[in-house]
């Protein structure tokens, strides 16, 4: 699948940013840690699928934190759609940044505006994304979201050897050549199909050998076997150092 823009917004934080369907629960909540400062065990995450529209679902509630739960879980379970909001709200009443919420300090006076008000103004972080076409002021904007909307339907191509993949958990991405494709008795009795995967960099588990038999044949450290279903196949290439990673 392919990765999706979303809002990511908390009491405290607002933001674009884009996701992976095949990130786990886990280390998606871990991320989210660095943008809102909310400790995954605190985190109840609410997912606004219309950005304009009140109703929402929980996809995950602090209540029923539960780590190793949430390694198996994965993004592409709760139907995220291009451009949906995810709220993140923080269950710890004691936490530091409950004390920035000063709306709930009724001996402060509060300055507000309306919406036509802010818009009108020429200070606001509005204002400079009108100025830097940005966002939904990119011209292009509507054109990128049709193609990310027309992406997301696309069902995940089948891993085939030689296609170039990515695979996302805990430990990040990482990036790779399919080199074998095939049922392992020596893993799981032949049950389930598994890629071999020979990464670009030295981030594997072995060299293309399981079990004194050969599969395939890569540098050490380079090659590893993951079950097919969390390799996601696409033009992904080598990181260079000059990479940006578009993502959270």
């Amino acid at each position: 699948m392919s990765d999706i823009n979303v809002y990511i917004t908390s009491d405290l934080t607002s933001s674009e940013r884009r996701i992976s369907p095949q990130w786990d629960l886990q280390y998606f909540k871990g991320k989210l840690e660095l943008i809102t400062g909310i400790a995954p065990s605190n985190q109840t995450i609410k997912i606004f699928r219309d950005p304009m529209s009140n109703d929402y679902s929980i996809i995950s509630s602090a209540k029923n934190y539960s780590e190793d739960r949430d390694r198996i879980v994965h993004l592409a379970e709760f139907d995220i759609r291009p451009y949906a909001r995810l709220h993140i709200e923080d269950e710890d009443s004691q936490s530091q940044l409950k004390q920035l919420d000063f709306d709930k300090d009724d001996n402060l006076e509060h300055f507000t505006l309306t919406e036509e008000e802010y818009a009108k103004r020429n200070d606001t972080v509005l204002a400079w994304k009108k100025r830097q076409k940005l966002g939904r002021f990119d011209p292009n904007y509507e054109l990128e979201r049709k193609k990310m909307l027309e992406g997301s339907s696309q069902q995940s191509l089948a891993p085939e050897v030689g296609n170039r993949c990515r695979v996302i958990n805990i430990e990040g991405e990482r990036r790779g050549t399919i080199r074998y494709i095939g049922r392992i008795k020596e893993l799981d009795d032949g049950e389930d199909v598994w890629a071999g995967i020979e990464f670009d960099e030295p981030v594997g588990k072995n060299d293309g050998k399981i079990s004194d038999i050969r599969l395939f044949q890569c540098r050490a450290k380079h090659g590893s076997f993951v079950r097919s279903k969390r390799v996601e196949v696409g033009d992904f290439p080598p990181f260079s150092i000059e990479d940006e990673l578009d993502e959270i």
